[in-house]
């Protein structure tokens, strides 16, 4: 007697536990399909209102702390990764241009930003002109339009020099439009003595 019921119990059991693993596929299977489905924002929720194509933000005007115009808006920002694709800028760079972009919206005119870029450690390539980055990565530099963007709003790129000797690169390889620094802690220093902010980014 007690063996039929051991038995009908693991069976039981056994059709219990046989179902909660298909069901769970089929949970894990939507969760998945949720995640994995490219999100459908509506027109116009995405902006880059400072730096055409980079850095686009969601502004909403009600936020708090948002930037003030009269400010001293002094900003050095430090990015010492390699992130990302390399045929696509560095996250660093689309994350500066985010910054702005988010003071732009916020209605700081672009020529009341301070904001310096000091470039180092693994992200020192991304400054390397168009030539001799095609030449190690195979593609052009997709950091070159972003900086000029960049320039243009007044964003000041440099490279630590500490860096550029550490890669080997002589100095002609980094690009026209990159600043040559001493070196990124000097150029972080420096700044924050003269009341910059600072980001890691």
């Amino acid at each position: 007697m007690r063996t039929a019921v051991s038995w009908a119990l693991i069976a039981i059991v056994g059709g219990f536990v046989g179902a909660v693993v298909s069901r769970s596929d089929d949970i894990y299977q939507r969760v998945m399909n949720h995640f994995s489905a490219p999100p459908a924002d509506p027109e116009g929720f995405w902006s880059t209102p400072g730096i055409e194509g980079y850095g686009k933000i969601h502004y909403e005007a009600d936020a708090a702390f948002k930037p003030v115009p009269g400010l001293s808006n002094k900003i050095v920002f430090q990015l010492t990764k390699n992130e990302g694709d390399i045929a696509r800028p560095n996250l660093g760079l689309e994350r500066v241009a985010r910054v702005v972009n988010l003071y732009i919206a916020s209605g700081v005119p672009a020529d009341q930003l301070h904001f310096v870029v000091s470039v180092t450690g693994d992200a020192t390539p991304a400054m390397l002109d168009n030539t001799h980055f095609k030449q190690f990565y195979g593609t052009d530099n997709p950091n070159l339009p972003l900086i000029a963007e960049l320039n243009k709003q007044g964003v000041k790129v440099s490279v630590c020099d500490q860096s550029v000797a550490f890669h080997h690169y002589p100095n002609d390889w980094i690009d026209k439009s990159v600043i040559h620094a001493l070196s990124s802690p000097t150029t972080v220093s420096t700044l924050q003595n003269q009341g910059y902010a600072w980001l890691q980014m």
